[in-house]
Order: C-alpha cells, then sequence, then structure tokens
C-alpha cells in the first residue's frame, strides 16, 4: 500500500540517507574508492547510501522498480520506477568540498513526477511533486530571481563528452554573456537553479539518476526544462529560467 503522502515519505528517506554521507564525511580517511572511469569515482560511503535507501523504498513502495547509479537496475523508456544517485559529485565529497548531493526522483513512463535532493553539507532539501510546487526542507519555497542581469551558467562535464566539446559549449555561452561555472556536481548546480542562485545548467551525457529528481523540481521551481536520452544510459539536460527582459 502506497503512503499517503508519497512526498513526505520521499522527504524522510533523503533526510536519512543525508545523515548517512555526512557521518562518513566526518571519517574520511575510512573511505575506499573504486575509479570506474577517469575522474568517476564511488566510494564505499556511495554503496552504503545506495542501499538504505533501496531498503527504504522497498518497503515504502513495494513491488516498484529501481534504478541506481552505484547498484544498478533497469528502467526501459516507457518504464515507470525511482533513479538513485547515492552521492553525485563524489570527487567533491572525498576531499571534503560542500559541492555534493544526494538525488531520489521517480519517473512515471518517461516523466519525471516526483523527487528530493539534498545538499547535507548546506543543510538543504529540495523536493517537488507535480503541480505541487517547489518546497524547501519540508515548506513551500518561493525562488526569487534577483539580479536577473547577473548571467551566470552552470556547465557538466563527464566522460561521454570529449572535453574540446564542453569548452567549446563554455565558450558559446560566455560570447553571448553569461561567466561560466563547473561544479562536477550536477544536482548541486540543479539545485542552485531552482534557487534562483544560477541562471541554469546545461549537460550532455549524465545518468537518468542525475536528473530524476532535479527535472520536476526545477520545473516546478518555473524553469524551463528539456530532457532528452542522447544514448543507452545517457541524457541531456538543459534547464534555464525563462529570458526576461523587463528589467
Amino acid at each position: 500500500m502506497a503512503p499517503s503522502d508519497p512526498l513526505k515519505t520521499l522527504e524522510d528517506i533523503v533526510r536519512d540517507a543525508a545523515e548517512i554521507g555526512t557521518r562518513w564525511g566526518r571519517k574520511r580517511d575510512e573511505l575506499s574508492l573504486d575509479e570506474k572511469s577517469v575522474g568517476q569515482f564511488a566510494s564505499n560511503a556511495d554503496l552504503e547510501i545506495e542501499h538504505a535507501i533501496r531498503t527504504a523504498l522497498t518497503e515504502a513502495f513495494p513491488g516498484q522498480a529501481i534504478i541506481g547509479e552505484e547498484l544498478g537496475g533497469e528502467l526501459r523508456e516507457h518504464q515507470s520506477g525511482w533513479a538513485i544517485d547515492p552521492i553525485d559529485g563524489t570527487s567533491n565529497f572525498v576531499l571534503g568540498l560542500p559541492i555534493w548531493g544526494i538525488s531520489v526522483g521517480f519517473i512515471d513512463k518517461g516523466v519525471s513526477t516526483i523527487g528530493a535532493i539534498s545538499l547535507p553539507d548546506l543543510g538543504l532539501l529540495l523536493s517537488a511533486e507535480t503541480g505541487g510546487g517547489l518546497r524547501l526542507n519540508g515548506s513551500p519555497a518561493t525562488t526569487v530571481r534577483a539580479h536577473k542581469s547577473v548571467k551566470l551558467i552552470a556547465l557538466g562535464e563527464n566522460d561521454f563528452e570529449p572535453g574540446p566539446v564542453t569548452d567549446n559549449r563554455a565558450q558559446s555561452f560566455r560570447d553571448q554573456g553569461f561567466a561560466v561555472v563547473r561544479y562536477r556536481c550536477a544536482v548541486f548546480s540543479l539545485v542552485m537553479s531552482a534557487l534562483g542562485r544560477l541562471g541554469g545548467y546545461v549537460e550532455q551525457g549524465c545518468g537518468l539518476w542525475d536528473i530524476a529528481a532535479a527535472d520536476i523540481i526545477c520545473r516546478e521551481a518555473g524553469m524551463d526544462v528539456t530532457t532528452a536520452s542522447i544514448a543507452p544510459g545517457r541524457y541531456a539536460v538543459d534547464a534555464r529560467w525563462p529570458t526576461d527582459t523587463s528589467d
């Protein structure tokens, strides 16, 4: 039987996962790392967090499919289920930078409909469900797009797309008057965008778990969001605030 308030249940699950991440953050010397590809790491913290989230989701939402960055699974194009990123920004996490996050989102036949992202070191939990608006730390949030004249956009880079291609994309945004930042953490960048602290985020080649929660969160915040499958297991995301020339 599904919970009476799925979003609150999801928020609680992600809060508990964030506590695990915070505990690991206090004992980083005990982390063990696996380099999955150049610059892409998984740690024992990633694995513990994903195990915990999977267990909690299975108990709260029995029978629903689950896919995670570290422990696998499958969600085909017209299937529904949960997508988990236990730690996005593992390199940042291991180095003690606060730019990392935990993301859990539900995909309903290709459409993100409910999600929650925690940035534990910053004390932020963003969540949303279709038609419910943006929530911040469990309460309704109002996004304030201050200083719209400051054009700042974040870009992602990964092992799917060659560096020169992402460099060219960065230059194209600079040519449009943007300052460009790259935090190497999609969910951090998308949360900051949803909060109005960035003008948007663009990445080619991320995983479904990177955008499953952020898609609905950014849309409920009022952003224009486009996501698309561009290769098996790889996705493009372009989330930006609508152009406003009224200032």
